[in-house]
């Protein structure tokens, strides 16, 4: 009975805990570019609307492939490189994206961030800019397009661009958000361990008068 009750609180805990979410969900439209200069690093930059982790980067695969290699990173919005990951050449997963997991990455709310990826002329994959019916994920607000200087490789992509050019993509991540139970799974939890703790002291009473 006590490892069934266990079993029913782990399982109500979990329901509380992270679930996976994309940044942004989809988009159509738009043009392809094959970089912005040359060598440099494209993306957009974001607000979180709630503490986020993230759990993975990366590219959008054009024509169902990744054909070259992407350094992918986040930033705050003074520049601060807080994690990166590369995607490698493959095949693209149902959400034409090739995500690579990374150690996650925790992001506060209420603040401004930056997404880039590096993005060579010859490379063989285009980004897409200018794009129409943009979705993301409710814990972010999209700000718009952000780049680095033309040749600069992998670097911070601190210029933005207008929110109507609809971004550079290019780059894109997973997350996770911590959910709150339920009201109704809390009370049962509580129960739960309330009984767990009732049958551990009748055990320990009965232990001592034997």
């Amino acid at each position: 009975m006590k490892k069934l009750l266990v079993a029913a609180a782990i399982s109500i805990l979990a329901a509380g805990t992270a679930q996976a979410a994309t940044a942004i969900t989809s988009f159509s439209g738009g043009t392809l570019f094959p970089s912005f200069g040359g060598d440099d690093t494209v993306g957009f930059v974001f607000t979180t609307n709630s503490a986020i982790s993230v759990t993975a980067l990366g590219w959008f695969g054009t024509g169902g492939a990744v054909n070259g290699s992407h350094q992918i990173g986040i930033w705050t919005s003074g520049g601060t490189l807080l994690g990166s990951a590369t995607v490698s050449p493959g095949a693209v997963d149902g959400t034409n994206v090739r995500y690579i997991g990374i150690t996650p990455i925790a992001l506060a709310s209420g603040q401004q961030y930056f997404i880039g990826g590096r993005d060579l002329s010859d490379d063989g994959d285009s980004y897409s800019t200018s794009v129409s019916n943009l979705v993301t994920d409710a814990a972010i607000t999209f700000n718009g397009s952000a780049a680095s200087a033309g040749g600069a490789g992998f670097a911070f992509p601190g210029s933005i661009n207008s929110i109507s050019t609809g971004g550079r993509f290019g780059a894109n991540f997973q997350f996770s958000l911590a959910a709150v139970p339920e009201p109704q799974s809390w009370a049962l939890m509580i129960v739960g361990f309330g009984l767990v703790g009732g049958a551990m002291r009748r055990r320990a009473t009965a232990v001592a008068l034997g």
